[in-house]
């Protein structure tokens, strides 16, 4: 059984110089450090992180490796995943080499709630209600299973097993 474990950046600055350059703010930085600690239970097996090269979702990754522990061998960081769409990232989870357990994404909206959805295979249970009720928001994780091979995912393959989210503010 393989794990896709979905977040979407923790929350950011509201500016800088370019989009790219944005940070974390204290409280994205919590935020992350706290769905790292909630998603160590997944991260079973080998695994790969893919990061977006933004520095928002750098510093996210930094926060959630504290607990998770991924080595800088398992981390990619390809320079489409910054722009991409729901489709650009299945295809970079996609090229994943090797057959780790598990694949961490940590990217931008609507791509990470987008692929969430695109996904899912349509079974509703208690995940499915939380994401379908809040959305994506900033450090949202999605935790979603499959049974075969990271070069063969098609939407509507994966089970959500898990949503975890900040709490409204």
């Amino acid at each position: 059984m393989k794990q896709l474990v979905v977040v979407r950046h923790a929350k950011a600055e509201p500016s800088a110089p370019s989009d790219a350059a944005r940070a974390l703010t204290s409280r994205g930085r919590a935020d992350a450090r706290l769905r790292g600690e909630q998603l160590a239970v997944y991260m079973t097996g080998t695994a790969k992180a893919l990061v977006s090269p933004a520095v928002r979702t750098r510093e996210t990754f930094d926060e959630l490796n504290t607990t998770l522990g991924l080595e800088p061998s398992e981390v990619a960081h390809p320079a489409g995943l910054y722009a991409a769409t729901a489709h650009g990232v299945l295809q970079e989870v996609r090229m994943v080499e090797g057959e780790p357990s598990t694949v961490l994404v940590v990217g931008h909206n609507p791509a990470m709630g987008d692929l969430v959805w695109m996904l899912h295979d349509g079974t509703h249970n208690g995940a499915w209600k939380a994401y379908s009720d809040r959305g994506f928001p900033t450090s949202a994780a999605a935790v979603l299973t499959y049974d075969g091979d990271w070069f063969d995912i098609d939407p509507r393959a994966m089970r959500l097993e898990d949503f975890v989210a900040p709490p409204p503010r």
